[in-house]
Order: C-alpha cells, then sequence, then structure tokens
C-alpha cells in the first residue's frame, strides 16, 4: 500500500507518469540499458509522448521500426509492472531486471505477432539488431 506520493523507485520525487517513465534515476537506468543492450548510442526525449514518437530508427524500415516499438511498449510496460511489484509485493527495485522482463516480453510479443519473426530467444538476447534488421 502506499504510504507516500513519492516515486517508488527512488523515493525523491513526486511520482507522476512523466516522472515514473522518463524521469526517475531507475528509469533512467533502464533506458541505457536497452540502448546499450540493442548496441545504439542516443540521447532520449524527456517527455513521454515525445520519446515515443522519436522512438524510430532511420536506418530500419516500416516493419523493423514497428519491432523496435515493441521493445519500448514492452519496456514501459515492464516499468509499470516492476512498480506494482514493488509496492504492492514488497519486490527490490531493479533496473535490470526490468530490462530482462523486457527483453522477453518482447520477443515474446514478436513470435506471437510478427509474421516470420524466426529467431530463437538466444538469438534475441546476443543480438538483437542482427534480429530486428533480419525481419524482413
Amino acid at each position: 500500500m502506499l504510504d507516500s506520493n513519492l516515486c517508488v523507485f527512488c523515493q525523491i520525487k513526486v511520482e507522476s507518469c512523466q516522472h515514473l517513465f522518463m524521469e526517475c534515476d531507475v528509469v533512467v537506468r533502464v533506458w541505457e540499458l536497452c540502448y546499450r543492450w540493442i548496441g545504439i548510442l542516443s540521447t532520449q526525449h524527456n517527455v513521454l509522448n515525445n520519446h515515443f514518437e522519436s522512438f524510430c530508427l532511420v536506418q530500419l524500415n516500416k516493419k523493423q521500426n514497428m519491432i523496435w516499438k515493441g521493445i519500448w511498449a514492452a519496456l514501459v510496460r515492464c516499468i509499470w509492472e516492476h512498480r506494482n511489484a514493488v509496492v504492492f509485493k514488497q519486490s527490490v527495485v531493479d533496473a535490470e531486471e526490468v530490462l530482462q522482463q523486457a527483453q522477453l516480453k518482447s520477443w515474446l510479443w514478436m513470435k506471437n505477432k510478427a509474421h516470420r519473426f524466426n529467431f530463437s530467444f538466444t538469438d534475441w538476447i546476443l543480438n538483437p539488431m542482427l534480429c530486428i534488421k533480419s525481419y524482413k
């Protein structure tokens, strides 16, 4: 149960959508881990809707960017689920766990929704950009 309106991750700032998904140091770390996993250098917008709109890579075609945006959606969902686990199940705040859950969730989504996405989970974890770029 929430005893205050402070962010459950950092316990410093008031929790808002903007803070929870973009500004909290824990979540900034999640996005940095994601970019490192994909193998890109990027700066992120601090406004949630601008962040989603900018989550597009010019070297990818429309279908490949659909997978990239799927990663964004998986991360946002996993941030929310992790927040709820901390609040309601007394879980420990862990940015790496959020990324790992998003990696699994995005792979499962793509396996079930994207036709011809035939990459193993190991391939997805070890070389996600190759999987994305190979998707036609």
